[in-house]
């Protein structure tokens, strides 16, 4: 089977690689190594063919048009004054014109889009094609904004929501790993989601990269992910000073991109008189050394607003680590509560620092037994499993296709 990926981010990138990247690049590989060809379609900002592994046909390219021709938009060209989704739709066409290219000289047996950028929009009809909703642009949006209600579900109706909305009503099939983001877009559309859970691709074995020994003999607790409002980082603000006082043993180390350059400086500035124990690492390129410290951490301290069954929870869990999740933001897909793992409520710094204290008075038995369930629930997720399900999953929708 040929499988074309189309994504906006990659392992390979400078750029920012979040989560999607990093599925892209772990279920290319699984695929790959069962026999299939896999082609990623990527825009970035520069242009670029090549092999990823030996045997992954990456196709980078970049884009900088805008629309000008609002007949090409249709019935939506009255949003173009309102954002940029001129932007988006424009790309749409120029990345479904090159997959269309591509088709011509070597057939492509079905495209998986993301769904939160409305790649799919002009999707090729002839070919079958699915989105995956890596995330919901929307809530995201929501969660990103300070001071926001994310019990308020307003937001679902005002028009960027409907937009993206309908733009997955141009895909064959629509599935996705998270069950919030699954129900979210399954009340809007009326159309069955699929949740199929990524792949874990975790070395649950190894020895991890000796660069972890920055640490070693020291306690710490771990916030790892993207730096910004949405992942909580502003949770983790309003109680560190409390945490680091009430453990005078204890660091709490940050490593990841920093989405908002302000935020870690003023988590430094409300742990006061603690802040040299605030340790912040940056974004880590090195899996290996990542792994290690994940792998050495007391806890991973997780407190997203908004996500969509984040890799760095299953990776947390994989390496038997106790993960402190919120609630309302998938991480209860994964964790059952004092079972294997922490869940709190959202926005609750109180809450937070509740369940800190309690993984702090754990005994190492009661630790070590919460990361072996931990282990056990992210076994589910093996690659072999996600293997099975996608690739029945994209045959059925190849199949319905030839029968329409």
């Amino acid at each position: 089977m040929h499988i074309l990926f189309v994504t906006y981010e990659f392992v390979t990138e400078k750029e920012l690689c979040g989560g999607l990247g990093h599925y892209i690049a772990n279920i290319s590989e699984i695929l790959s190594k069962r026999g299939h060809r896999v082609t990623i379609l990527m825009i970035s900002n520069h242009n670029e063919t090549f092999q990823w592994k030996n045997h992954v046909n990456v196709i980078v390219f970049s884009h900088n048009a805008f629309v000008s021709r609002k007949s090409r938009i249709g019935k939506y060209a009255d949003y173009l004054t309102k954002s940029n989704t001129s932007w988006w739709l424009n790309r749409s066409l120029e990345i479904n014109r090159r997959i269309r290219e591509m088709n011509r000289k070597d057939p492509i047996d079905i495209v998986q889009y993301c769904g939160d950028d409305m790649s799919v929009w002009y999707r090729p009809r002839q070919i079958p094609c699915v989105v995956r909703l890596s995330s919901f642009g929307p809530w995201y949006d929501l969660a990103g904004r300070p001071g926001s209600d994310m019990n308020d579900t307003s937001w679902l109706d005002t028009w960027e929501s409907r937009f993206f909305l309908h733009s997955y009503t141009k895909a064959d099939a629509i599935y996705g790993p998270s069950r919030i983001v699954a129900e979210i877009v399954k009340k809007k559309l009326k159309k069955e989601i699929k949740v199929m859970e990524s792949p874990c691709v975790v070395d649950e074995h190894g020895a991890g990269n000796a660069d972890a020994d920055e640490f070693h003999g020291k306690t710490y607790l771990l916030f790892f992910g993207r730096i910004c409002l949405l992942k909580g980082i502003g949770v983790i603000r309003e109680m560190i000073h409390d945490v680091l006082e009430e453990n005078p043993q204890v660091l709490f180390v940050f490593a990841g991109r920093e989405i908002d350059k302000s935020l870690l400086p003023a988590v430094k500035r409300a742990a006061g008189e603690y802040c040299d124990r605030v340790i912040c690492l940056g974004e880590i390129k090195d899996p290996e050394r990542m792994s290690s410290i994940v792998r050495h951490a007391y806890a991973c301290v997780l407190p997203s607003r908004a996500d969509n069954l984040p890799n760095s929870c299953i990776e947390a869990m994989g390496l038997g680590k106790v993960v402190i999740g919120t609630y309302g933001a998938s991480f209860e897909q994964l964790i059952r509560h004092k079972e294997s793992g922490l869940l709190v409520k959202r926005d609750s710094p109180g809450a937070l620092k509740k369940a800190i204290r309690y993984a702090m008075e754990m005994t190492d038995q009661e630790r070590l037994e919460m990361g072996r369930r931990a282990k056990e629930r992210i076994s589910c997720m093996h690659p072999d499993v996600v293997y099975r399900q996608l690739l029945s999953f994209y045959q059925k929708v190849i199949e319905s296709k030839q029968k329409r």
